[in-house]
């Protein structure tokens, strides 16, 4: 990220006149609010209890958890595989802090909503949009229009499906959604920097144009939290790629490492195949406790 690009005035495009409290027929016409919203950092507790929900519940086999712990190299390697538009919340927050990149988070309902299918065929579904959101932010749809797959004896796709849910019933909770189509931009770290209720028919530069301005608060948001995850010992590996992961290093020996993410997950890696960048500061670092 350039310094230009982080330092950028934010001049948010004027809210049209249709779009304040407009009426037809005595009935308020569907519309898009953009709404000024105060950084609220997710609190220690809520994110604690969504964490735990996350391992069990989204879109995973509650009966088969991961075992081990990942190596950097694998989930560096995730982050180029994936499609446009994640499906699970938890992926994408830990993608956004690998790279450093807002979440969008679009929660719809595909099957119900013709606000939703709107929205998607004038905004997201455009060339400009997808061009622009590859490179800017981690993109994640929650689509209320669930099925669920049967996962063998016991598992039914019933019982798959009540469960997934539940789980999107409370992300649409705590992020207090009260209607859809309803779009949020977050700061890697969950915090919600802004977001967008409804949509108006045809104001589709508008929005994208709000979009890409408050995706560049929620990166400046992100900056100043980085500066202070930083002094607890935070801080971004890269590899020989240029792939990234933003994590603490918890433990060195001998050339093997265990990294842990913000959100505690643990990772596995190896000196040799970090950046120049990373080797030199594992030597600067083992040279201030006199290790060779």
């Amino acid at each position: 990220m350039t310094q230009e690009k982080q330092t950028a005035t934010l001049t948010p495009p004027p809210v049209p006149p249709q779009l304040r409290g407009a009426r037809y027929g005595g009935e308020p016409i569907a519309r898009v609010t953009v709404e000024d919203v105060t950084p609220q950092p997710v609190t220690e507790q809520n994110m604690g209890r969504l964490l735990e929900r996350e391992k069990d519940l989204m879109w995973t086999d509650p009966d088969n958890p991961e075992s081990g712990l990942e190596r950097i190299e694998e989930i560096m390697a995730q982050s180029v595989k994936r499609g446009p538009w994640l499906i699970s919340y938890s992926e994408a927050r830990r993608s956004a802090m690998r790279e450093g990149k807002p979440m969008l988070v679009w929660f719809t309902d595909t099957a119900r909503s013709p606000l939703c299918k709107t929205l998607s065929a004038e905004v997201f579904s455009k060339t400009e949009f997808v061009k622009w959101a590859a490179e800017e932010v981690i993109q994640v749809r929650l689509d209320f229009n669930v099925k669920g797959e049967s996962r063998g004896p016991g598992h039914s796709a019933m019982d798959d499906q009540v469960r997934k849910e539940n789980y999107l019933e409370e992300l649409k909770k705590r992020y207090k959604v009260l209607g859809l189509p309803m779009v949020l931009l977050m700061a890697p770290d969950g915090t919600v920097t802004s977001r967008y209720r409804g949509y108006h028919k045809t104001y589709h530069d508008f929005y994208f144009s709000r979009l890409k301005n408050d995706a560049q608060g929620a990166r400046n948001y992100h900056e100043k939290w980085k500066r202070k995850m930083g002094r607890k010992g935070y801080r971004e590996w890269v590899d020989e790629k240029g792939r990234t992961v933003y994590a603490k290093l918890a433990r060195y020996s001998g050339g093997a490492m265990i990294l842990i993410e913000p959100d505690g997950k643990r990772l596995k890696a190896e000196e040799k195949n970090l950046s120049g960048v990373d080797r030199a500061w594992i030597a600067a670092e083992k040279a201030k406790r006199g290790q060779p």
